[in-house]
């Protein structure tokens, strides 16, 4: 286990508020998960223009490429998601071997967690190098847990910092810490963690083909079930991962509504468009929960805002406290915070519900652990709304709904949470009890 104490210890109001809605055990149980990194890698591939064969060689080949010493890991798929590959980590995680007077590069959390997961380290994450750190020397790297690491330190001593990795260094302090530049590219190639998860870089993917995805992820896509020739809306759509499997499940044919009210994320999901070389995507920025116009204008889809009973489908990844990514090594959100989701989310769910078809299909998924956010959701949505039904969100992979926040047995049965806890109402493979925590509701508007 990376951490040793709860991932909430600034703010210990969050871990009260999980005990309200589960029993004390479960909540630990839950916090001890979630300070894991999980034992496999998930990895989407685009099958309108590669295979999982060509992908899998691909891997291969870069692993025996970069780590010439090691032993391949084992790379498998799932029979139900053919576009998906799953790479094991190399072996148990244990402590990790430091490079003997090896120099120090400290990491920020983020970018701590990311590496764990199998990242390479890029530059924007480093805090802290030694001088006269060499091109292509070997260095352990050091996660800033508690986040008091000064930009451009050349030492950084504190009781937290904890070696995670050993790497190679591809960038030198001159070209990291430059005054009013935001450096970037891949800063130091990582050969290998703490978690023992195979180290996967961009060279291992080619952009288009293939893309580092939780599964959780992959498996919402398939809830909404897109078909060629619909309408689709993603109200969250950015960084663009959801969004391109979309379109490749719709094999490019439809349409599909991509927006996020943030500039910046837009362009990020717009260059991924671009490099999957898909038609049916249009991205616009705008504020999803004023996406709905006033006015009657028929059914023209064209750019924001947009009729009322216009869309097919609609997948509401609702923004979130994010509680569900694992390894967590610090947690600063605060419970005025953690209260303030909820109520975005109800926006944003009253404005999909406005905007869809009857007989349209609804999903709704975040990447967080709290019952407030998923199962309360759903509840609420229920009672607001008597023109919608919750339905099974097929492929269910995942376990049920938690019990006694609001949703009865025959409605958790059809939801789906990822997460460490085993439920007798669906008991689901070990695969699926190893993502990050995620949750997924499927409703028809009737």
């Amino acid at each position: 286990m990376f951490c040793q104490r709860s991932p909430f210890h600034k703010h210990p109001e969050v871990e009260d508020h999980l005990k309200k809605q589960v029993d004390a055990t479960q909540v630990q149980h839950l916090l001890e998960w979630l300070c894991t990194t999980p034992k496999t890698t998930c990895i989407r591939v685009n099958l309108l223009r590669s295979s999982t064969d060509d992908i899998k060689s691909l891997l291969l080949e870069s692993f025996k490429k970069h780590h010439p010493s090691s032993k391949c890991p084992n790379i498998s798929a799932i029979k139900d998601i053919p576009e998906v590959i799953l790479i094991d980590n190399l072996k148990e995680c244990n402590d990790l071997v430091a490079i003997p007077d090896g120099k120090e590069v400290v990491v920020d959390v983020s970018c701590s967690a990311s590496i764990l997961r199998g990242a390479h380290l890029y530059a924007p994450g480093v805090l802290s190098m030694e001088t006269n750190t060499g091109l292509n020397e070997n260095v352990n790297i050091f996660a800033d847990i508690d986040g008091i690491c000064k930009r451009g330190a050349t030492t950084f001593e504190s009781p937290n910092k904890r070696i995670i990795a050993t790497g190679t260094v591809l960038m030198q302090r001159h070209q990291l810490f430059r005054n009013n530049m935001t450096p970037s590219g891949i800063a130091i190639e990582i050969k290998s963690t703490l978690s023992q998860v195979p180290s996967i870089g961009d060279s291992y993917l080619p952009a288009g083909r293939a893309m580092l995805q939780n599964l959780p992820s992959v498996i919402c896509a398939h809830v909404l079930n897109p078909k060629p020739g619909e309408t689709l809306l993603d109200m969250c759509a950015a960084p663009g991962n959801k969004t391109s499997h979309l379109a490749e499940l719709m094999k490019d044919k439809g349409l599909i509504i991509a927006i996020d009210k943030t500039p910046n994320k837009l362009k990020i999901l717009e260059d991924k468009m671009k490099s999957y070389q898909f038609n049916s995507v249009k991205c616009f920025a705008y504020d999803s929960t004023k996406l709905l116009s006033d006015d009657d204008c028929g059914y023209d889809i064209v750019e924001p805002p947009f009729p009322s009973n216009c869309f097919d489908k609609i997948l509401l990844d609702a923004p979130c406290s994010a509680l569900g990514n694992r390894p967590v090594l610090r947690n600063d959100i605060s419970p005025k915070m953690l209260r303030s989701y909820p109520v975005v989310q109800k926006k944003l769910f009253k404005t999909a519900v406005e905007l869809l078809k009857r007989n349209g299909i609804l999903v709704y998924s975040t990447c967080t652990v709290t019952s407030a956010e998923n199962e309360e959701i759903v509840e609420w949505a229920l009672n607001k709304f008597d023109n919608i039904e919750l339905i099974s969100a097929d492929p269910l992979l995942g376990g049920p709904g938690w019990s006694d926040v609001g949703l009865s047995d025959e409605q958790r049965i059809l939801v789906q949470r990822f997460g460490p806890d085993r439920d007798r109402l669906r008991l689901c493979d070990d695969i699926y009890c190893d993502t990050v925590g995620f949750f997924i509701a499927k409703f028809r508007k009737r």
